[in-house]
């Protein structure tokens, strides 16, 4: 570890790291009502969305850590993150991914979260990648299973909210679309 933030590409993405020209897309993309549900604040109330970007670009964890922009043709479509956890124990590191609504149901989350979990299990050979995913939140719920994550308790995270908590771990993780029954490296 120790080295900085790289750019992640998959074939229909770039991940690039967060920076503030991606800002304004991004507040569009958590101010959606069906993004901000899961969320303890209103979201829907720009200036929320603003501050929860605001608080993604102050990122000063480990510098090959953070949050990644999600770019489809020039576009910044969502935003993922592989960084030390706000809320487990002993900053395990946690991935999350956000998708602009109108590109749903396509597998761009699923991409997007597959080339962090590579990254974060593969490159830099961390021991285990942990996500928190609202109880309510089927998308990302079933996302994380085909993702190879495993389920392996529930809490309140993240504002009083109640979250399952999963864990990857490598060698459990599919690769690419058609591989599924393979492991990571």
């Amino acid at each position: 570890m120790g080295s900085e933030q790289p750019i992640l590409a998959t074939d229909r993405l770039t991940l690039e790291p967060l920076r503030a020209e991606h800002a304004e897309p991004l507040v569009d993309v958590f101010a959606d009502p069906e993004l901000s549900r899961y969320y303890p604040g209103d979201l829907t109330r720009r200036e929320n969305a603003e501050a929860m970007v605001r608080q993604r670009l102050a990122y000063s964890g480990p510098p090959e850590l953070g949050h990644w922009a999600f770019v489809r043709d020039g576009a910044v479509i969502g935003l993922g993150h592989l960084r030390p956890s706000w809320e487990l124990p002993d900053e395990l590191p946690e991935i999350g991914w956000y998708l602009a609504r109108a590109h749903g149901g396509r597998g761009l989350a699923t991409e997007a979260a597959r080339a962090l979990l590579r990254y974060g299990l593969g490159e830099l050979a961390l021991d285990s990648v942990w996500a928190l995913v609202h109880t309510d939140n089927t998308p990302s719920l079933r996302l994380a299973q085909r993702l190879g994550f495993l389920r392996v308790g529930s809490g309140i995270h993240y504002g009083d909210m109640w979250h399952h908590v999963h864990v990857a771990l490598p060698g459990r993780t599919p690769g690419p679309p058609g591989t599924e029954g393979t492991s990571a490296p």
